[in-house]
């Protein structure tokens, strides 16, 4: 089993290479992330699609280059995957040719609907769960859609529509924006209503650009675009007016100036195909082809998709770094104990309770994080980590409960600063408690029995040891609540 994988992509706009390295038979980590922004197929659409010898020079440079780092980086597996430029080159050979020979490297040129699977499959196994959806990836030289119903990806498509080839075909010679219309318009008949869909997963650098300018013209709490959502109808004119922009007046936008080559192209696509799809709601990833062929890789005895009940952030940071599994286990389990006890209070119908149990399982983590320093390092930690298979609303509650927890406090301007990402004052309150009071009693390390009583009045801590630490951490604690907090030795 390879412990530490490369991926390169080798696309019509850019090459990317990135490495993840196994911690255990599903959880994994981004340890490097390069780009290079070679145009392979820069020129290729205005003759005939035939890779030019520059083009073609800089990108067995990039690859040398990126072959060194892996080697560096001791990486066992090198999967190299190429798209639209040369899929469509008719002298790729030439290429695939020189680097094999010179690299010893083995490009495998993927079809458009591989392309668009591999998108999917980012999309399902590192978003937050999704039912139905339709994604859309544009790149250089094509655009890639997959259905997904029912949590599965039922249909896919490729479609013979880019950046790269929108800019060479028109915005360079300055043609009237009706003409894209128009071209974009008849390839778009290709598209069946089967793809239709209110939801619309953005893959690629096009719709990564414009979610990160939508989230910061309205003032998002955080700065985070995997997973961040968006109303399409709120904000399809200003879409659309970046697609109509002259360059210059992209400077008035909030669009990064890297991507101002190509963002009129891509914009242009992504309000023709929103608007054809019907799309709704927008969920940016900032997963895509490379995530794809790598989960593909090691989920592919389990029909490329994660385990039930397995969440990737949460795994990968407790591989990382828990001392000790058994005290997790430990520590998950009476926080869970005093939910159950508790929730009456609080959480009624039980919504938070997966919070609270990822939220356990990080908890001895996030102490060895602040053991020298305040809760906020361990915070911004976790916003930073907790990238895969959770919603903001998810990641920004598990962090705040867990800092609020060894803070012993919860900050009410804080909360307020997040808005609508997170639930009442009084449920953060409770969590951050059941947290704290986790912590008091698995002060010893002990692997014991925990048995957890509630009565409004008093809370119960009943243990096979005299929990002398812990019940001087308890007398420290601010409630949620007036009650007593009684540990009393089990008969």
């Amino acid at each position: 089993m390879a412990k530490r994988t490369a991926i390169i992509d080798i696309g019509s706009n850019s090459i990317s290479l990135v490495i993840y390295e196994k911690s255990s038979r599903y959880a994994f980590h981004l340890i490097e992330k390069l780009r290079s922004k070679v145009r392979i197929g820069e020129g290729a659409y205005e003759n005939g699609g035939h890779l030019r010898d520059e083009a073609m020079d800089d990108a067995y440079d990039t690859l040398e280059d990126f072959l060194s780092v892996t080697k560096s980086l001791n990486c066992t597996k090198v999967l190299s995957v190429a798209t639209s430029a040369l899929r469509d080159a008719p002298n790729k050979k030439v290429f695939l040719k020189r680097v094999s020979a010179g690299l010893k490297l083995n490009i495998k040129i993927i079809d458009g609907q591989k392309e668009a699977y591999f998108g999917a499959v980012a999309a399902l196994n590192l978003l937050p769960k999704i039912k139905d959806a339709t994604t859309i990836d544009i790149g250089g030289g094509s655009t890639e859609l997959a259905k997904i119903e029912d949590g599965k990806i039922v249909d896919t498509i490729s479609l013979d529509i880019g950046t790269v080839r929108l800019k060479e075909l028109f915005f360079d010679k300055k043609k009237e924006y009706s003409h894209v219309q128009s071209y974009t318009d008849e390839i778009l008949k290709q598209l069946p209503d089967t793809f239709k869909s209110s939801n619309i997963i953005g893959i690629g650098g096009t719709i990564r650009a414009l979610s990160s300018a939508i989230l910061k013209d309205t003032e998002y709490p955080i700065d985070s675009l995997h997973s961040f959502e968006y109303s399409y109808q709120e904000h399809k004119t200003f879409i659309e007016d970046v697609a109509q922009s002259e360059v210059l007046k992209l400077k008035n936008t909030s669009i990064s100036r890297s991507r101002y080559d190509t963002i009129r192209e891509g914009s242009s696509i992504f309000f023709m195909v929103c608007q054809k799809l019907g799309a709704q709601k927008i969920i940016t990833s900032k997963a895509g082809v490379r995530e794809g062929v790598y989960l593909s890789d090691i989920l592919r005895n389990c029909n490329h998709t994660f385990p039930h009940n397995f969440n990737i952030s949460i795994r990968s940071l407790v591989d990382r770094f828990a001392l000790y599994s058994k005290n997790i286990a430990q520590v998950q389990k009476t926080a869970l104990s005093i939910y159950d006890k508790t929730n009456h209070v609080f959480d009624k119908d039980g919504r938070y309770k997966e919070i609270l149990a990822m939220s356990s399982k990080l908890l001895l983590i996030t102490r060895r994080l602040n053991i020298y320093s305040n809760s906020d390092m361990s915070f911004s930690f976790l916003v930073e980590n907790l990238n895969f298979a959770l919603s903001h609303e998810e990641k920004i509650l598990i962090a705040l409960i867990l800092k609020y927890a060894h803070q012993n406090e919860v900050s009410e301007k804080e909360i307020k600063k997040f808005g609508k990402l997170l639930p009442s004052v009084e449920v953060i309150q409770w969590l951050s408690f059941i947290l704290s009071l986790t912590v008091c009693i698995n002060k010893n390390k002990k692997i014991q029995k925990i048995e957890i009583s509630f009565d409004e009045n008093e809370l119960y801590v009943k243990s096979e040891s005299k929990m002398f630490l812990a019940s001087q951490c308890i007398k420290k604690l601010e409630k949620p609540a007036s009650f007593a907090i009684v540990i009393t030795p089990t008969s």
